[in-house]
């Protein structure tokens, strides 16, 4: 049980063994440093940082008799109440957050995206179905947000990186194998047995349709995963991509 009070309160912002001192101080009624320290196991110094901070914090207390300093937990409502004020904080705080983040995002996205791709990545943006663009490099060149919301990464954190960060290592080598040989004969690789895994560690799989469109002199690989309900909502993706690549090339 105690066990899981600790972990309760260190779920409020309190670390281990802050958890350990309030916790020891709330059993002992009220206590010297040195008591504390000898409940909790830990050095009187490092004790008595620990409750100087919880006082500061507002969930400890002291009284002087006789010339020792006496400590007392204060009442757990005021966790609770110290939480609260954080979250109240918080939220005055989010928008401005919210903003700088996005600002940042912004900035960094339009650092990386080549010039171009810009019609690949308005079409990818205004796909339903989850979008990835790789370069003749096989590095990741953009994704879309329906991709990121299905992987848990964000372009940031994958460009220029390249596609195997998301194997799994249970699609078997076969596929693999197949997917190579169509793609370097310029040909469009389709099937539902590769297995991908997620920022989390999860794993999945959708049908994976991959495509190469030759644009600007370059070459790139279209990576489309949707349910296999969807086959010819990504046959006209398809041909929406190599169109557009046809249109821009003129």
């Amino acid at each position: 049980m105690v066990k899981q009070l600790r972990k309760i309160i260190e779920e409020l912002g309190y670390s281990p063994n802050e958890a350990k001192v309030y916790l020891a101080a709330l059993a002992l009624g009220e206590a010297h440093v040195s008591d504390i320290a000898a409940k909790v196991k830990l050095p009187r110094t490092s004790v008595q940082a620990i409750v100087d901070k919880l006082h500061k914090d507002g969930v400890m207390n002291f009284y002087v008799q006789r010339r020792y300093k006496y400590w007392v937990a204060e009442n757990p409502e005021r966790l609770l109440a110290n939480l609260t004020k954080r979250e109240e904080a918080m939220r005055v705080a989010l928008p401005e957050l919210s903003a700088m983040r996005s600002a940042a995002r912004g900035k960094r996205r339009a650092g990386m995206n080549d010039a171009s791709l810009g019609i690949f990545r308005m079409l990818a943006d205004a796909s339903p179905q989850a979008v990835l663009i790789v370069n003749e490099e096989v590095q990741i060149e953009y994704v879309n947000a329906v991709w990121e919301e299905q992987f848990g990464y964000s372009l940031e954190e994958v460009y220029r990186q390249n596609p195997r960060i998301l194997q799994s290592g249970k699609t078997p080598r076969e596929v693999y194998l197949r997917m190579w040989r169509a793609l370097k004969a310029g040909k469009m690789f389709q099937s539902d047995a590769v297995i991908d895994r997620r920022k989390d560690g999860t794993y999945f799989h959708l049908l994976t349709t991959i495509f190469p469109v030759q644009h600007s002199g370059r070459v790139f690989h279209i990576q489309i995963l949707d349910e296999m309900s969807a086959r010819p909502h990504i046959e006209a993706l398809k041909r929406t991509f190599i169109a557009a690549a046809a249109n821009r090339g003129r």
